[in-house]
């Protein structure tokens, strides 16, 4: 027996055509149902625990749509992206990819690298240009994830970092594999003078028999001299990035967690992204290959021994309220966590303007800690050691534990579109939410990321 919770509307796995599609419970799993009138039905888990699912929606922005889009009606959603009159929020990040080249050949690899079929490395100007489009069209403070390909394999990045900031870009981030940061500190130097903020840090495990499977090389060890790099440079935070993949490292979130906390200051925060297929992956994906955001809540519940509950873990409702999860704890001297957010404390007063709000906390996260975290409390006798003894740990010490439940040709839906914040900038000046852009039909057609790069 089967409950329907609603209407949405989706792609075909087999054509990218838009069709019909419904969310219906069974055995307390949400699942996303969808047919195609030429290719026929398919059926995924999409969500483990229906009360939870529900009950989330209470946490949902108000929508705070974009004050600027390159395109104004369509008819066919999520065909003609751009941003359009229908997208429900704003930009938070925005990802500028500057080459499709790649020092690895990733098992796993959402973009790709290497093996598009094509080649995309522009020109710093074609570069401005992208950034000129962040410029025009997100409100500030404004947040740049340069992505790739590999970006750092550039031997220009430091300069396009600081035509970034010069441009007016509050907060550089580079997504990397770690390769190059690993083996050449005076690289780093340059793109630390050149103001890159943070790494946000490709990461899955702290044994290589999981990089030979998701990397296809042993990995540990300089990904550990990458980590021991930054923290001799100063100044720029690491975002450990995991993709948990059931079977091959979901059973070791438990240890990345750890590992991260031993390494604050300088590692910042983790983010598991659970395998999404798009782009170049290993085996067709079913249910039994996929991970869920509660089961991974869970799975991290049981692996920390309870240090990290999944109750700990909320939405951060500027996004689909059903696509992300996030805590924040301190770090205690024997490397322990001490949570500070919990769904007890449920939906949140004000979700107005969330994209804002969270464009600020991404640019001005070190600051923000600081200022929140300032040990004045007149409750508490000013001679209360222990307790200035946390605060001052607590403004250094802190770890962000993340996930993002990135969509791919079978889960995706307009529902979740329609809100997200983290947009590709395309090379004729429009905005493609993420999952979109890097959807990938069954054969390896592309949704929008070929079309995009070869224009």
């Amino acid at each position: 027996m089967s409950e329907e919770i609603g209407p949405t509307d989706a792609v075909c796995p087999e054509c990218l055509k838009t069709i019909h599609a419904k969310k219906i419970v069974e055995n307390d799993d949400v699942y996303i149902v969808k047919t195609c009138p030429e290719h026929g039905t398919w059926k995924v888990k999409i969500w483990s625990g229906a009360e939870h699912y529900k009950y989330l929606y209470e946490f949902a922005a108000v929508p705070k749509t974009p004050t600027k889009r390159a395109v104004g009606d369509i008819k066919d959603c999520p065909h003609d992206c751009g941003l359009c009159n229908r997208h429900l929020q704003h930009s938070c990040v925005n990802v500028v990819e500057v080459t499709n080249h790649c020092n690895l050949n990733c098992p796993v690899c959402f973009a790709t690298a290497n093996g598009c079929g094509y080649d995309f490395h522009p020109d710093i100007e074609t570069i401005r240009g992208m950034f000129q489009t962040v410029v025009d069209f997100v409100d500030s403070p404004r947040c740049v994830q340069i992505s790739g390909g590999e970006p750092t394999i550039r031997d220009d990045l430091p300069e396009i970092v600081k035509m970034a900031k010069d441009m007016g870009i509050e907060h550089i981030e580079v997504n990397t594999n770690g390769v190059r940061i690993g083996n050449d500190i005076e690289y780093l130097r340059k793109l630390q003078q050149a103001g890159v903020d943070d790494f946000y840090f490709q990461f899955d495990g702290t044994d290589d028999a999981i990089y030979m499977k998701t990397r296809g090389r042993p990995m540990f060890d300089l990904k550990q001299q990458a980590i021991k790099n930054v923290a001799e440079v100063g100044g720029i935070g690491i975002t450990l990035v995991v993709t948990v993949v059931p079977g091959v490292n979901l059973d070791h979130v438990g240890e990345i967690i750890r590992f991260a906390a031993r390494n604050t200051p300088t590692v910042k925060g983790v983010h598991f992204q659970p395998i999404f297929h798009v782009g170049r992956y290993p085996v067709d994906p079913t249910d039994d290959n996929r991970v869920n955001l509660p089961q991974l809540a869970h799975e991290i519940e049981v692996q920390t021994k309870g240090m990290l509950k999944a109750d700990n873990f909320m939405p951060t409702s500027c996004s689909n309220v059903h696509c992300d999860m996030k805590s924040l704890s301190v770090v205690l001297p024997d490397y322990s966590l001490f949570p500070l957010t919990t769904m007890a404390l449920g939906p949140p007063a004000k979700t107005d303007d969330i994209a804002n709000k969270t464009r600020k906390e991404v640019s001005e996260f070190w600051r923000f800690i600081e200022v929140s975290m300032d040990g004045e409390d007149e409750t508490r006798d000013k001679d209360d050691h222990t307790w200035n003894t946390f605060i001052k740990r607590a403004k250094t010490h802190y770890l962000t534990v993340s996930a993002m439940a990135f969509q791919d040709v079978w889960t995706g839906e307009t529902e979740r579109w329609e809100r997200c914040c983290i947009h590709v900038v395309t090379l004729d000046r429009k905005l493609i939410p993420f999952c979109l852009f890097n959807t990938t039909a069954r054969d390896g057609t592309t949704l929008y990321r070929k079309k995009t790069f070869c224009q």
